[in-house]
C-alpha cells in the first residue's frame, strides 16, 4: 500500500475490515483466524491515520469487533465509509465518529427488510450511494454484472422509502462523498 498511496487516484485506505462469514469449523483455527483478521484491520486502521486518508470498511459477520477497533484505534481522525452496510443497528452510532454509510444494490432486494427497517435511521449527512460491482446489481437488473449506471435504481429506492425526490438524493449523496473525499473532490 505505501507504494501507491501518494498516487492521486488514491482516495481511501480499503477495502478493509473483517468478516467472518466464512470462518474454519475448528474452534482453535477459528480463534486464529478471527486475531489474525483483527490485527490486519488494526494495522490499516494505524496505516489509514498516518497518510490522512478515509477507510472504505468491509463488515460482515462482524459489528461488534468492527466497532471497537474503529472506536478503540480512532477511526474517527480519518473517517470513511461502511461498504455495503450490511444494516447492522449497533453501527449506527459511527455516524458520530465520521463514518458514512454506502448503500447499494442490496436495498433493492425482496429480502432487504432489515436495510429498509433501517435505512431512516442513518443520518441524511451520512448517507452515500455504492456499486459493489460487480456484485450486488439492483433490481431490475439482478444476475446481470453490477455497472455504475445502476446506482440509479438504489437511488430511486432511498428516494422512495425516505419520501424525498430523487434529485434530492442525488445531490446529497454527491455531497456527502465529496465532504468525505474533500482533499480529492475534484476527481469524484
Amino acid at each position: 500500500m505505501k507504494e501507491y498511496v501518494n498516487h492521486p487516484k488514491c482516495i481511501a485506505i480499503g477495502e478493509c475490515g473483517l468478516d467472518y462469514f466464512r470462518l474454519p469449523e475448528n474452534e482453535d483455527e477459528k480463534l486464529q483466524e478471527k486475531q489474525l483478521q483483527k490485527e490486519v484491520f488494526i494495522s490499516q486502521v494505524e496505516f489509514a491515520k498516518k497518510v490522512k486518508k478515509p477507510l472504505i470498511v468491509h463488515v460482515r459477520e462482524a459489528s461488534n469487533d468492527s466497532k471497537e477497533i474503529l472506536e478503540k484505534y480512532g477511526a474517527k481522525d480519518v473517517g470513511g465509509v461502511l461498504h455495503c452496510y450490511n444494516a447492522s443497528e449497533h453501527l449506527l452510532s459511527l455516524s458520530e465518529h465520521n463514518f458514512y454509510f454506502g448503500i447499494g444494490g442490496v436495498l433493492t432486494f425482496k429480502n432487504a427488510k432489515k436495510l429498509v427497517e433501517v435505512l431512516p435511521k442513518i443520518p441524511l449527512e451520512k448517507l452515500l450511494i455504492e456499486t459493489d460491482a460487480p456484485y450486488l446489481t439492483p433490481h431490475p437488473n439482478r444476475g446481470k454484472r453490477n455497472e455504475p449506471l445502476y446506482t440509479k435504481f438504489v437511488s430511486q429506492k432511498i428516494s422512495e422509502l425516505l419520501n424525498i425526490s430523487d434529485e434530492e438524493v442525488q445531490n446529497l449523496t454527491t455531497n456527502n462523498a465529496k465532504k468525505l473525499f474533500k482533499e480529492f473532490s475534484s476527481i469524484i
